[in-house]
C-alpha cells in the first residue's frame, strides 16, 4: 500500500490495516510509522491533535481510504520502534459531534432527509451522495424532526433514515453515501472451507425473536390506523415473541418499524471468514459461501458488511465479515440452516 498525508507521500511505514464498514458513516485505519523528531515533515505528521489528512492507496495507485488522523502513539526507548497512527474516515467527525448551536433550532417541520443532511454536513465541509436506489426517500418530507441536544449527527440521520429504510454509508473519498443496497447482485465470489484460511458462523440466538410486533394507539388525527404489524422471523424455531411500541408515525411506519427490527435482529447472524490474498470484494458485494463445518449445507448467499486488509512488509491478508442480506432491507429470509442430510434420512 501507499500512504499520502497532507498531500505528500510517506515512505516509512508498516502494518496497514484498514477496517471498511458498509453501514457506517466511517472506517478506521492504522499504521506503524517511523518519527525523527529531528525531521521538519515527522512532526508534522505525528504532531497530536492536528488530524492530518490521510490517503491510502493499493499497490496498482487506486485510491482505497481518505480520513484524517486521530491517535497518536508516541514513546520513547533504548531501541527506536515504529509509532502508531490511527484513525477514521472524514465522515467520522459525525460520530462524535452532537448538532452546533449554529445549526439550531433542533426542530424542523416539513423537510426532507437530503435538506437535513445537506444543512448539518456542510458545517464539517463534508459531501454526500445520494444513490439513485434512494433518490426517492431522500427527497420525502417529514412532518417534523426534532433532534436532541446530546445526540451525535450521525444517531440523529441515521434515525430518520431508518425511517426510510435507506442505509448510511461513505465512499473511498469520504463522502457520506445514501444507497439501499442491491440483494439482488450477482455473487461477486465463492468461498468454501479450501479457498479460506478460516471461517466462522456466529449466532446470538438470545438477542432473535421469532415473532416481532409493533404497536401503535389510533390517535383522533388518525382514527383508522392500523394498530400493530407483525413480522414472523422463520429462522427461529421455537415462540420467542418481542413487542414494540411505536410512539409517533403514520398508517404505515409500524411495518417499516417491524421491518426494522428484524433487520436488526438478522445482525446477529454473522460469517467471518479470512484469506491471504486480496480479492476485489468491497462493503455491499454478494458473495456465496458453501461450508458444513459451519452448518452451510448448501450455497448460501450473503452481503458482505465489513471488509478488514492487513499488510506488512512480509504478507498481506483480507478477512470479510458476511450478513444475511435482508439484514439491511427487513425482509423474510430464509431458511440458510436447513439440513438437508437430516431431512434426507428422515424419509429414508
Amino acid at each position: 500500500m501507499k500512504i499520502k498525508i497532507n498531500g505528500r507521500f510517506y515512505a516509512f511505514f508498516d502494518n496497514v490495516s484498514i477496517n471498511f464498514k458498509l453501514d457506517s458513516v466511517a472506517s478506521v485505519f492504522s499504521f506503524d510509522a517511523r518519527f525523527n523528531p529531528d525531521n521538519a515533515a515527522h512532526r508534522v505528521i505525528f504532531q497530536p491533535l492536528t488530524y492530518n489528512e490521510v490517503e491510502i492507496y493499493d499497490n496498482s495507485d487506486r485510491l482505497k481510504f481518505t480520513g484524517v488522523s486521530l491517535n497518536t502513539s508516541l514513546g520513547s526507548d533504548s531501541i527506536r520502534d515504529l509509532q502508531n497512527v490511527s484513525g477514521y474516515s472524514k465522515g467520522g467527525v459525525l460520530e462524535d459531534c452532537t448538532i452546533p448551536y449554529s445549526a439550531y433550532p433542533l426542530e424542523r417541520l416539513n423537510v426532507s432527509l437530503k435538506d437535513v443532511a445537506s444543512r448539518l454536513f456542510k458545517e464539517f465541509g463534508l459531501g454526500f451522495v445520494v444513490d439513485s436506489s434512494a433518490s426517492n426517500e431522500m427527497n420525502l418530507n417529514y412532518a417534523k424532526t426534532v433532534a436532541e441536544p446530546s445526540e451525535t449527527i450521525k444517531d440523529f440521520i441515521s434515525k430518520l433514515a431508518a425511517q426510510r429504510n435507506v442505509i448510511l454509508s461513505h465512499d473511498k473519498k469520504g463522502n457520506i453515501i445514501f444507497f439501499k443496497p442491491n440483494t439482488k447482485a450477482k455473487a461477486k465470489a465463492f468461498f468454501n472451507d479450501k479457498n479460506t484460511t478460516s471461517m466462522s458462523l456466529s449466532v446470538n440466538g438470545q438477542a432473535m425473536h421469532s415473532t416481532i410486533s409493533v404497536i401503535r394507539q389510533p390517535s383522533k388525527d388518525n382514527p383508522g390506523l392500523s394498530p400493530v404489524d407483525t413480522i414472523i422471523n422463520q429462522l427461529v424455531k421455537i415462540n420467542r415473541t418481542v413487542v414494540k411500541v411505536l410512539s409517533s408515525g403514520t398508517e404505515t411506519d409500524t411495518k417499516k418499524a417491524a421491518d426494522n427490527l428484524l433487520a436488526e435482529e438478522l445482525k446477529n447472524i454473522t460469517v467471518d471468514l479470512e484469506i491471504n490474498r486480496y480479492e476485489d470484494i468491497n462493503c455491499g458485494d454478494i458473495v456465496e459461501v458453501h461450508n458444513h463445518e459451519i452448518f452451510l449445507f448448501s450455497k448460501t448467499r450473503l452481503m458482505v458488511s465489513e471488509v478488514t486488509i492487513n499488510e506488512t512488509n512480509s504478507n498481506e491478508s483480507m478477512s470479510l465479515k458476511l450478513v444475511l442480506p435482508e439484514t439491511f432491507t427487513g425482509e423474510t429470509p430464509k431458511n440458510i440452516f436447513y439440513d438437508f442430510k437430516h431431512s434426507e434420512g428422515k424419509h429414508n
